[in-house]
Formats: structure tokens, C-alpha cells, sequence
């Protein structure tokens, strides 16, 4: 797979994928979502210093895009996310990409923890999650409103020594952009 830092070049692919079915049943945002708010939210983030956004690509076409946000050298933490492309789903993209963007940001940035949320509906990626060394380390009960009534959000982690133990861990992962 190539790999490459998010750039508005991608900005339409994650406007069509953000209003897909298939995605937007997992995020948490409200919809639909104009590609001039994409344009805006990329134009916000594009220089913040505490988050990367990467975009993975197979035979040139985007399948996947991750990302790390609210990325704090000081506490050491930070927030991951992915989005697999409707076309790519239950092919291994999703594991691909989230093992090397984890080997990334353990080898390039000063942090000893991942975390992230997911719907507790989301089984597909909770069990990736799970398969990959991240825990379940709670449930917020009735944490946002989706699709006419309150749901439950799973916060998961996954530190940096645990990860080093574990089969996917690979060092010296670098990007240049």
C-alpha cells in the first residue's frame, strides 16, 4: 500500500465516503455533509501540529484514510480514527492500515497510548480492535444521539509497551511529505 499525508486532492473521495451508508452508520456526525464543509474542516485542521491524516492508497485508488488527533507529547496520548473505503470493507484493509498507523505514531511521536471510541454497534470494529491488542476500557451508557435515540460509545486503548509485545509491532515506519 502507498501512504500519503492528507491533501485537498482527497477532499471529494472523503465528502462521497462520509455520506456513504456504509460510513456514516459508524460516525458521529451530523448529515449530510457538503463538500464545502469538507473543504472548511480540512482547511481548520491543516496545519495543526497535534493531529496527521493519512490516506491509503492500493492499485491508485484511495482504500483507506486514518488519522491521530489530539496528539499530546505532554500526556502522551492520542485519538485514532479510520475509514475504509465502501468498495474495500472485509478485505484487510482495515487491519493494514491500522497497523501501520499505529507503528507510525508509536515510532514517531512522543506517546505511550492510543485511544479511541466506537458505537458499541460497530462488532466489526470493535473485533478488529480487539484482534489488534487494544481494550475495551469502558462503555459511555447512552452517550450520543443517532438514528432516533441514545446509544452506547466504547472507549478503547491500547499502550505503546503492550503494543511492542505484539506480532504487528514494526519500527523505523517513516513518512516523508
Amino acid at each position: 500500500m502507498r501512504v500519503e499525508k492528507l491533501s485537498k486532492d482527497h477532499l471529494q473521495t472523503r465528502y462521497e465516503w462520509l455520506n456513504h451508508p456504509q460510513i456514516f452508520q459508524h460516525m458521529n456526525m451530523q448529515y449530510p455533509i457538503s463538500l464545502l464543509e469538507t473543504e472548511a474542516w480540512y482547511n481548520r485542521i491543516y496545519n495543526n501540529p497535534n493531529r496527521i491524516d493519512l490516506v491509503f492508497f492500493e492499485d491508485n485508488s484511495i482504500v483507506a484514510m486514518t488519522g491521530l488527533t489530539s496528539i499530546s507529547a505532554v500526556d502522551g496520548l492520542a485519538e485514532f480514527y479510520i475509514m475504509v473505503s465502501p468498495n474495500y470493507q472485509s478485505k484487510g484493509i482495515g487491519s493494514k492500515s491500522t497497523i501501520y498507523t499505529i507503528n507510525y505514531a508509536f515510532y514517531n511521536f512522543n506517546i505511550h497510548k492510543i485511544y479511541l471510541y466506537t458505537n458499541n454497534f460497530n462488532e466489526k470494529a470493535n473485533g478488529l480492535y480487539e484482534k489488534l491488542g487494544f481494550s475495551l476500557e469502558g462503555v459511555l451508557k447512552k452517550h450520543k444521539f443517532k438514528n432516533g435515540h441514545h446509544i452506547d460509545r466504547c472507549i478503547y486503548g491500547l499502550l505503546k509497551d503492550d503494543w511492542k509485545k505484539s506480532e504487528y509491532f514494526c519500527k523505523d515506519v517513516l513518512l516523508e511529505f
